[in-house]
């Protein structure tokens, strides 16, 4: 059986150039010593037949001896207002919060201010409201409500002490939206008599309770309209606006106070709030009508762990994917990061861009995971990540799952441990991109790796330093700036290799306060784990329309000549070439390929060069018409599905030319030119009979032309594609 892991670790920043430095933090769950490495990693893919792990130790630094010590792992969101000389001199009180709770079982606290002495707080506890407050005796006073508040429905809750009549009371208002609300909820007051409250020299939290170094408590839900106030029967003088300064981590106080705060982990922002009428679904349009947070118990973006080592990237480390290899005498880790070229070091024509922003989105996923998986798996090594994920659920979630309350995911952090952004593990995302690493260099051909994270920043100045773009097998996730940046460079002439399937997807946004994190909002269709809810499409980083880049007219088809059409994961099917193949304007691509008619009939991955997810040539949705198809692929199992965005209605999926993979090609302006492969699987087939294989001829011919500053010339006459199937559709028909 597989030993667990007992050393992980993660590091920050992702992307490096050199002088910049790399933190890493590490934690030893029994504080065993372990060895510290730095190894350049040129495939983490341990797939049988393939090319086989390989790592190159590097000279370093980091290299030596570390004592280990457990580092603990804390999820839940909150918000925080430092301690402040207005409530620690508070003697009368008004506290109002409106809530919406996603989850009531438990205790979970609303709003919290207590210290030694004095304070107050008010708690949900299986959905009932209780306020609380410290009395002059030091004792605790309770004032509870008689029944619960409803999940997923607002309520006002206004707890308050009159010092003059020495007495506390709570009153709960259930906002009613909907006619069955009358009859599930009802307004409640209580009062009690209570010695004088003693006022709270601590910091003021929502959606936690913090005693000492401890939280808990952690609260599920929005909250919106939290004020506080020294007259029990007058108005506030502070008062926090969520709606305000979204997309950061800051709340306001519009009061007289200005008693300003911070949110923790990133809670959801730019959510439907209690004034939200369902008329107005863009945020940055009346954001008075966007005055929630939404807290959540296991919101995760920055673990915080201490720094266990550090490296300053040197100015001789050559561009390539690297880790921190931590090694104890019973188990291993890495921690993954990139070093690319400053901008006067970038002389090669060639750079991988590693697919940073999407490994975020898939951090962590465990959609296809089981016990069964793990512990049945045939090696030992590629299940020691995930099994050490299924037995750790604090090290976060992916964007592919819910929150505990039913919520989508839709932010992640690489500011935790990432147990897929590793190598040795399943062939999916970072694992099978190093295929492609491994096969960059079989080829010799010299190459730098860039990234997600510095082309968001840095824009077309990035592409502009290289003539072919290679991708990673899954380039799902791109911010606009990203796209803007690719589309602006192909026009220039730059030439891409799109080596995978379902990519330029889901539009995304990344957090300006805190650049590790992402947000992907799942809107207006697409294959997807969860559905963003009702007023929740504008992202609030951004404040663009969440969704497929395909719904706001930018479908992938327009910059690779195919999009994506089709997934299953059961078996890969292979090419067959097409009649375009002769075609002289790919005559570089085929040089050199054997006779067959198939391309990719195997592979790692299913056994086959087409699969997991693939892509179709489509015009209608903007694939250049002078396009070349050099192969479409065949042997597809039953289980591999159109996307549902292929279809308008449900029905029976019919086998059909929709769901294929297409090799495209085609030239752009200015002498440019895009090869795209179709498929995620295509990668696993590169290293077959040690690359001696048409997969690997084909993709290396057009990596040396690519790289080749010879213009393509523009074609003469084209106006329909060649090689398309016949009766290939633009939409699939299911009746």
């Amino acid at each position: 059986m597989t030993t667990s892991k007992r050393i992980v670790s993660y590091c920050d920043p992702l992307s490096v150039t050199r002088g910049e430095e790399v933190q890493f933090m590490v934690s030893s769950l029994d504080s065993e010593a372990f060895d510290g490495q730095l190894v350049r990693l040129v495939c983490g893919d341990i797939s049988p037949d393939g090319h086989g792990f390989e790592e190159v130790e590097c000279e370093s630094t980091l290299n030596g001896r570390y004592a280990g010590k457990p580092q603990a792992l804390h999820q839940g969101s909150w918000a925080e207002v430092p301690a402040n000389t207005f409530c620690a001199r508070l003697k009368g009180l008004r506290v109002e919060v409106c809530a919406f709770p996603t989850l009531v079982d438990g205790t979970r606290t609303l709003l919290d201010c207590w210290g030694e002495p004095g304070g107050f707080a008010l708690e949900l506890r299986d959905g009932v409201p209780c306020f609380l407050a410290q009395a002059q005796d030091g004792s605790t006073i309770e004032l509870i409500a008689d029944v619960p508040i409803v999940r997923n429905r607002w309520a006002r809750i206004t707890a308050s002490y009159d010092p003059n009549l020495q007495a506390l009371n709570l009153a709960v208002v259930p906002l009613v939206s909907a006619p069955g609300d009358r009859v599930s909820a009802r307004s409640q007051t209580k009062q009690r008599t209570a010695s004088a409250l003693v006022a709270s020299n601590a910091a003021l939290t929502f959606a936690t309770r913090v005693r000492g170094s401890q939280r808990d408590q952690y609260f599920d839900g929005r909250l919106d309209g939290c004020s506080v106030g020294s007259d029990p029967h007058g108005e506030p003088e502070v008062h926090w606006d969520f709606s305000l300064d979204i997309g950061s981590e800051h709340i306001r106080d519009t009061g007289l106070h200005q008693l300003h705060g911070e949110t923790r982990q990133l809670p959801g922002r730019a959510t439907p709030g209690v004034q939200w009428t369902g008329k107005v679904h863009d945020w940055t349009v009346d954001p008075g009508q966007y005055g929630a947070i939404h807290f959540h118990s296991d919101d995760l973006a920055d673990a915080q762990w201490e720094t266990t080592c550090r490296l300053v990237v040197p100015d001789d480390l050559p561009s390539g994917v690297y880790a921190l290899r931590s090694r104890t005498e019973s188990c291993e880790d890495y921690a993954v990061f990139f070093v690319s070229p400053a901008a006067e070091d970038a002389t090669e024509a060639v750079a991988w861009l590693a697919p940073t922003i999407t490994y975020r989105a898939y951090a962590n996923v465990r959609l296809n995971l089981s016990p069964e998986q793990i512990f049945g798996s045939w090696a030992e090594a590629e299940v020691a990540n995930d099994r050490f994920l299924m037995e750790h659920p604090e090290c976060g979630l992916s964007c592919y799952e819910v929150h505990a309350d039913g919520h989508g995911v839709a932010n992640s952090s690489h500011r935790r441990p990432i147990m897929n952004l590793k190598p040795k593990g399943g062939v999916w995302s970072f694992t099978a991109d190093t295929n492609i690493l491994a096969w960059l260099d079989r080829t010799a051909v010299p190459h730098d790796v860039i990234t997600d994270d510095a082309l968001h920043v840095q824009g077309r100045e990035l592409l502009d330093r290289y003539r072919v773009i290679v991708t990673g097998t899954h380039p799902e996730y791109w911010t606009t700036p990203m796209l803007d940046a690719l589309e602006g460079w192909l026009s220039r002439g730059g030439r891409l290799m799109v080596m995978g399937a379902n990519g330029f997807y889901w539009r995304t946004g990344v957090h300006a306060s805190n650049p590790a994190a992402i947000e992907v909002r799942r809107t207006e269709d697409g294959a997807r784990a969860w559905v963003a809810e009702p007023g929740e499409y504008i992202m609030e980083t951004s404040g663009e329309l969440g969704g497929l880049w395909r719904r706001i007219g930018r479908p992938p088809n327009r910059v690779t000549g195919a999009g994506f059409a089709a997934q299953g994961f059961s078996v890969s099917g292979y090419y067959r070439r097409s009649n375009a193949w002769d075609d002289p304007r790919v005559a570089f691509a085929v040089d050199g390929l054997s006779d067959s008619e198939l391309l990719g009939n195997y592979g790692t991955v299913g056994g086959g060069a087409a699969g997991q997810e693939i892509d179709r040539f489509d015009e209608s949705l903007g694939s250049p018409a002078h396009s070349i198809i050099l192969a479409s692929s065949e042997g597809h199992p039953p289980d591999i599905l159109l996307t549902k965005e292929e279809f308008a209605a449900t029905g029976i999926p019919l086998p059909g030319t929709a769901v294929r993979a297409d090799v495209v090609f085609f030239e752009t302006s200015q002498g440019g030119a895009v090869f795209t492969t179709g498929s995620i699987a295509w990668a696993g087939s590169l290293a077959t009979d040690d690359y001696d294989n048409d997969v690997s001829k084909m993709t290396t011919n057009v990596l040396k032309r690519f790289a080749d500053p010879a213009p393509f010339a523009a074609p003469d006459g084209v106006t329909r594609p060649k090689g398309l199937p016949r009766q290939a559709s633009s939409l699939a028909t299911l009746f």
